[in-house]
Protein backbone atom coordinates (compact mmCIF):
# COMPACT_ATOMS: atom_id res chain seq x y z
CA UNK A 1 0.00 0.00 0.00
CA UNK A 2 1.39 3.45 -0.61
CA UNK A 3 1.63 5.64 1.82
CA UNK A 4 -1.23 8.98 1.30
CA UNK A 5 0.39 11.63 3.66
CA UNK A 6 4.07 12.30 3.40
CA UNK A 7 6.50 15.41 4.80
CA UNK A 8 9.52 16.50 2.63
CA UNK A 9 12.46 18.62 4.46
CA UNK A 10 15.00 20.50 3.16
CA UNK A 11 17.87 21.99 5.45
CA UNK A 12 20.30 24.30 3.49
CA UNK A 13 23.10 26.62 4.03
CA UNK A 14 22.79 29.95 2.37
CA UNK A 15 25.86 32.79 1.61
CA UNK A 16 24.83 36.08 0.77
CA UNK A 17 27.87 37.63 -0.61
CA UNK A 18 26.77 41.45 -0.82
CA UNK A 19 25.06 41.96 2.89
CA UNK A 20 26.70 44.08 4.91
CA UNK A 21 24.67 44.33 7.92
CA UNK A 22 21.62 41.85 9.68
CA UNK A 23 19.43 43.95 7.71
CA UNK A 24 20.60 43.58 4.58
CA UNK A 25 20.11 39.98 4.87
CA UNK A 26 16.76 39.75 5.73
CA UNK A 27 15.42 41.39 2.80
CA UNK A 28 16.43 38.32 0.71
CA UNK A 29 15.25 35.75 3.65
CA UNK A 30 11.56 37.26 3.81
CA UNK A 31 11.39 37.19 -0.01
CA UNK A 32 12.33 33.77 -0.07
CA UNK A 33 10.08 32.81 2.95
CA UNK A 34 7.13 34.48 0.99
CA UNK A 35 8.02 32.47 -2.14
CA UNK A 36 8.19 29.11 -0.19
CA UNK A 37 4.80 29.93 1.30
CA UNK A 38 2.87 31.38 -1.62
CA UNK A 39 4.62 29.09 -4.53
CA UNK A 40 5.48 26.21 -2.78
CA UNK A 41 2.85 26.24 -0.59
CA UNK A 42 5.41 24.73 2.39
CA UNK A 43 7.13 26.23 5.75
CA UNK A 44 10.11 27.85 5.93
CA UNK A 45 12.38 29.01 9.13
CA UNK A 46 15.24 30.84 9.32
CA UNK A 47 16.82 27.90 11.97
CA UNK A 48 20.82 28.91 12.69
CA UNK A 49 23.60 31.42 11.84
CA UNK A 50 20.84 34.16 12.75
CA UNK A 51 23.41 36.57 13.64
CA UNK A 52 25.75 35.91 10.82
CA UNK A 53 25.60 38.93 7.97
CA UNK A 54 26.33 36.87 5.26
CA UNK A 55 24.89 33.31 6.37
CA UNK A 56 21.95 31.61 7.10
CA UNK A 57 20.88 28.18 7.62
CA UNK A 58 16.91 27.78 6.57
CA UNK A 59 14.54 24.26 7.47
CA UNK A 60 12.10 24.02 4.68
CA UNK A 61 9.44 21.21 5.39
CA UNK A 62 6.34 20.49 3.10
CA UNK A 63 2.98 18.03 3.26
CA UNK A 64 2.28 15.88 0.56
CA UNK A 65 -0.09 13.35 -0.46
CA UNK A 66 2.22 10.86 -2.10
CA UNK A 67 6.20 10.11 -2.02
CA UNK A 68 6.55 11.17 -5.63
CA UNK A 69 4.80 14.60 -5.08
CA UNK A 70 7.06 15.06 -2.16
CA UNK A 71 10.24 14.73 -3.87
CA UNK A 72 8.86 16.77 -7.21
CA UNK A 73 8.08 19.57 -4.84
CA UNK A 74 11.08 19.04 -3.02
CA UNK A 75 13.36 19.25 -6.37
CA UNK A 76 11.45 21.85 -7.47
CA UNK A 77 12.43 23.90 -4.22
CA UNK A 78 15.99 22.72 -4.25
CA UNK A 79 16.37 24.60 -8.06
CA UNK A 80 14.68 27.24 -6.75
CA UNK A 81 16.58 28.17 -4.34
CA UNK A 82 19.87 27.64 -6.65
CA UNK A 83 18.09 30.19 -9.14
CA UNK A 84 18.56 32.95 -6.28
CA UNK A 85 20.73 35.97 -6.01
CA UNK A 86 22.38 34.14 -3.41
CA UNK A 87 24.26 31.45 -2.95
CA UNK A 88 23.47 27.83 -1.67
CA UNK A 89 26.53 27.04 0.60
CA UNK A 90 25.21 23.69 0.81
CA UNK A 91 22.16 21.11 0.78
CA UNK A 92 22.60 19.41 4.53
CA UNK A 93 19.28 16.95 4.21
CA UNK A 94 16.65 16.65 1.48
CA UNK A 95 14.69 13.47 2.41
CA UNK A 96 10.90 12.59 1.82
CA UNK A 97 9.16 10.10 4.48
CA UNK A 98 6.19 8.59 4.86
CA UNK A 99 4.41 10.21 8.05
CA UNK A 100 2.97 6.50 8.51
CA UNK A 101 6.51 5.58 8.92
CA UNK A 102 7.30 8.37 11.74
CA UNK A 103 4.52 7.78 13.62
CA UNK A 104 2.24 4.92 15.06
CA UNK A 105 -0.78 5.66 13.36
CA UNK A 106 -3.93 3.06 13.10
CA UNK A 107 -6.37 3.72 9.94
Amino acid sequence: MKPDACIGVLLAELHFPESRSLKEKRAPLASLRDAVHARFRASFSEVGLQDAWQRARVLIVLAASSLENARERLDDLDRYLHSREFEVSRVLLKQTEPVDGLWDIES
